[in-house]
C-alpha cells in the first residue's frame, strides 16, 4: 500500500480514503455478483409457484459467506490505518521506536467482530427482508411465478444476471419497484411526473438519463413506456441504484474503519508511552466543502476542540461522538460523512 509519510492527520486521512475506498466497494460488488451466481433457480420459481414465500427466500441462498471478500476489506483497511497512524505518530514525535499498530489488541479486535461481523449480519437481514418485500408485492400485483423471479434476481445479460433487488437495501428496492411498475401504464408514467407553472418537467424520482428521457417521452405522448425500452431501464435504473449503494457502503465503511483505527492507534500510543487521558486534546475537522452529504451541525462542529481522549463532541441533537464515525453517532451522523478528527497531546498539563 502505497502511502506517503505525512505529519497532517488530515492528509493521511485523505490518502487512506482515497486508496482503500475502491477497496471495500469492490469487496461489496463481489458479495452482489456472489448472490446472483447462487440462486437455485428451478427451487425459486417451484416454491413462487406453490406460494411458498419462505422456501423461495431459502432458494436465494443468501448467506454470510457472500461477504467474505467485503469482509476481509473492511478489516485490512483498518489494519492498514492503524499501521499508517502509528507510523505518522511516530513521526510527530508521540511515539517512539517500538510504537507499532496491534491488531491483536482486545479492542481492535473487538471492533472488527463488532463492526464487521455486525455489517454482514445486518447485509444478510437486510437482503432476506427486501426479498420478502419483493416476492409479497409480485403476488399482491397479480405477478406469476417468472416475473417474480426475474424482479428479485434480474434478467440474463451477456451470460449474467443483471437487474433484480439483490444488493440494494429496502428504499432503493422500493424506488425500482414503484418506477418500474409505473412505466407500465400510461396512468404510472403520468404519476412519475412533475409539471412545473413554467411548463418545465421533471421526475419525481431521481433516475439515469436513459430512463427519465423515455419516461418523458411517454409522457408527452399520453402512453406507457414501450416493453422493449422498459427491460432496458429496468437493467439501468438497478444498476443506477446498486452503484449508488456500493458508493455509499464504500463511503462509508472505509471512513468508518480508517478513523475508530485512528483513535485505536492513539490509544495504544497513549498506553505504551504513559501518556494521561486529560492530556489529550482532540479537533474535529469537516470535511472538504459542503456536498451533497453536507451536515449543517457538522460544519458548525469545525474546528470545535475538547480536551480528553474520553471527551465527546456533543451535537445540539444531544448525540455525543468521541470522533466522527463513532459508532454512537449512528446512521444520522455516520452515512457518508467524510468528517475527520486531530489528535494532540498538552505535555504541560500537571
Amino acid at each position: 500500500m502505497a502511502i506517503t509519510p505525512t505529519r497532517s492527520q488530515a492528509r493521511l486521512f485523505a490518502q487512506l480514503i482515497a486508496e482503500l475506498e475502491p477497496r471495500i466497494r469492490a469487496g461489496f460488488m463481489a458479495a452482489v455478483t456472489d448472490l446472483t451466481a447462487n440462486v437455485n433457480w428451478r427451487e425459486l420459481l417451484a416454491n413462487l409457484e406453490a406460494g411458498n414465500i419462505e422456501g423461495a427466500i431459502a432458494a436465494l441462498n443468501i448467506s454470510p459467506a457472500a461477504w467474505q471478500q467485503y469482509s476481509e476489506a473492511v478489516s485490512a483497511a483498518y489494519a492498514a490505518s492503524g499501521s499508517a497512524y502509528a507510523a505518522q505518530i511516530r513521526m510527530i514525535g508521540i511515539g517512539t521506536i517500538g510504537t507499532r499498530f496491534n491488531m491483536l489488541n482486545p479492542r481492535a479486535e473487538q471492533w472488527i467482530r463488532e463492526h464487521v461481523g455486525g455489517s454482514i449480519t445486518g447485509f444478510t437481514e437486510e437482503q432476506i427482508e427486501v426479498a420478502r418485500q419483493t416476492i409479497a408485492a409480485g403476488y399482491r400485483l397479480g405477478k406469476g411465478p417468472r416475473d417474480i423471479a426475474t424482479d428479485l434476481v434480474g434478467r440474463v445479460v451477456a451470460g449474467r444476471r443483471q437487474g433484480g433487488v439483490l444488493g440494494l437495501d429496502a428504499p432503493r428496492a422500493e424506488r425500482l419497484r414503484i418506477v418500474t411498475e409505473a412505466m407500465k401504464t400510461a396512468e404510472g408514467v403520468k404519476s412519475l411526473v412533475i409539471e412545473h407553472r413554467s411548463g418545465a418537467l421533471s421526475l419525481r424520482y431521481k433516475v439515469n438519463k436513459a430512463t427519465a428521457d423515455r419516461i418523458l417521452r411517454a409522457y408527452r405522448k399520453g402512453e406507457a413506456v414501450p416493453e422493449a425500452q422498459r427491460i432496458i431501464s429496468e437493467r439501468q435504473y438497478k444498476n443506477a441504484l446498486l452503484k449508488d449503494r456500493a458508493d455509499t457502503v464504500a463511503r462509508t465503511e472505509t471512513a468508518a474503519a480508517v478513523l475508530n483505527a485512528h483513535d485505536e492507534a492513539f490509544r495504544q500510543t497513549m498506553e505504551q508511552q504513559g501518556i494521561r487521558p486529560d492530556q489529550v486534546i482532540k479537533r474535529w475537522r469537516h470535511g472538504a466543502g459542503a456536498t451533497a452529504y453536507h451536515r449543517p451541525d457538522h460544519l458548525e462542529m469545525a474546528g470545535t476542540e475538547v480536551v480528553g481522549i474520553d471527551t465527546p463532541f456533543v451535537f445540539p441533537d444531544g448525540t455525543a461522538m468521541l470522533y466522527p464515525h463513532d459508532p454512537a453517532g449512528g446512521a444520522r451522523h455516520n452515512i457518508n460523512c467524510r468528517c475527520s478528527v486531530e489528535y494532540r497531546v498538552n505535555y504541560e498539563v500537571d
